[in-house]
C-alpha cells in the first residue's frame, strides 16, 4: 500500500506523463518535464503542483484529465470525484468541482473518495457491496470520512466489512466536536473497534496549540489514534514552511512528531515529551528492537 510520495511518472508510446501532488513538488515536476522533453518525448503533466503554478508549466501540455491514481498507488481507487464542501484549506473543489458519483470503478482496497458519505445511499451501498463481493481482507477509507454526515446506516454497513478495515474520520475544528463524537459513537455501537477508527486532525490553521491539543487528546481518549495533519497553504513551494501567528515553529514540530508516533512515545504524556531530554526517548529502530 505504498504511495508514490507525491510524483508519479510514466511513459505511453511517445508521451511522458508527470502527475505531481502537493504544490511543493512543483520544481521537481518541472525538472522532470524538461528532462523528458530533452529525451524527445511529448510531455503531459497535471496535478496540484501544475494547477497552482500554471506559468511554470506553460510550455507543456496540461490539457484534459488523466487517470493517474494507479500510478501513485496501484491499490487505490475512486468511486466518486469532487465534494459538497468548499473548505478554504482544500483544493478539491477547485480541481474536481462538485460531487460526481462514478458509474464504474475498479474494486481495490484503498478508497480515495473525497467525500464518500455525501454520495447517495444507493451509491454508498454499491461501494460496500462491491467491497464485500471482492473478498478484500483489508480495506482503508483513506481520505477522511465526513464525520458530520455519518449516519447509523453508514455505520452499520461499515460493520459488515472485514475487521481489519480502517475507517478514517476527519475533525478540523472544535466547533464540530459533538458531530465528530456522535459519528465515533455510531461506529462503536455497531461493533467497529476504536482501533479501527483513525482521525485526521487539522492543526496550524485558524486554531491555537491549545485547541489542537484538545482535539488530539480527545481522539486519543476514545481509544483511537489521531493523525495530525499540519496545514499547508495551497500554493506552498516548501513543505512545512508556513507557521500561523498563533503558533511557532517548535510547537508545530513537537505536536507533529509526538502525535505521529504515539506508539513510540507511549510511556510519555505530551508535556513529559516536551521537557525530558531527547536522549531518553528511544529511536524508532530501538523501539522496534525492544518489541522483538
Amino acid at each position: 500500500m505504498n504511495w508514490s510520495g507525491g510524483i508519479a511518472e510514466w511513459i505511453e508510446g511517445d508521451t511522458a506523463f508527470i502527475s505531481a501532488v502537493f504544490s511543493w513538488n512543483a520544481q521537481k515536476a518541472y525538472m522532470l518535464c524538461n528532462y523528458y522533453k530533452s529525451q524527445g518525448y511529448k510531455v503531459r503533466c497535471g496535478g496540484q503542483s501544475v494547477y497552482m503554478n500554471p506559468d511554470m508549466f506553460r510550455d507543456f501540455d496540461t490539457s484534459g484529465s488523466v487517470d493517474a491514481l494507479e500510478h501513485h498507488n496501484p491499490m487505490a481507487t475512486f468511486t466518486s470525484r469532487g465534494c459538497i464542501r468548499n473548505c478554504s484549506f482544500c483544493l478539491v473543489p477547485k480541481l474536481e468541482g462538485k460531487l460526481v458519483e462514478l458509474s464504474s470503478w475498479e474494486v481495490k482496497p484503498i478508497i480515495c473518495d473525497n467525500n464518500l458519505l455525501a454520495c447517495s445511499a444507493k451509491h454508498f451501498d454499491r461501494v460496500i457491496d462491491y467491497l464485500i463481493l471482492g473478498k478484500l481482507t483489508r480495506i482503508d477509507f483513506n481520505q477522511g470520512l465526513d464525520a458530520r454526515i455519518l449516519t447509523e446506516h453508514h455505520a452499520q454497513r461499515f460493520a459488515e466489512l472485514p475487521k481489519d478495515t480502517i475507517i478514517r474520520l476527519a475533525w478540523d475544528n472544535t466547533a464540530t466536536e459533538s458531530l465528530y463524537l456522535s459519528a465515533f459513537e455510531k461506529l462503536k455501537t455497531v461493533g467497529v473497534k476504536p482501533q479501527q477508527i483513525r482521525t485526521y486532525v487539522l492543526i496550524g490553521y485558524k486554531d491555537t496549540p491549545e485547541d489542537a491539543l484538545y482535539r488530539l487528546e480527545k481522539v486519543r481518549s476514545q481509544g483511537a489514534l489521531p493523525n495530525p495533519m499540519r496545514y499547508q497553504p495551497l500554493d506552498a513551494l516548501k513543505k512545512n514552511s508556513y507557521v500561523s501567528e498563533l503558533w511557532n515553529k517548535k510547537a508545530l514540530a513537537d505536536v507533529m512528531r509526538y502525535y505521529s508516533n504515539l506508539k513510540l512515545f507511549r510511556k510519555y504524556s505530551y508535556e513529559q515529551y516536551r521537557i525530558i531530554s531527547k536522549d531518553q526517548i528511544p529511536t524508532k529502530q530501538e523501539w522496534t528492537l525492544n518489541l522483538g
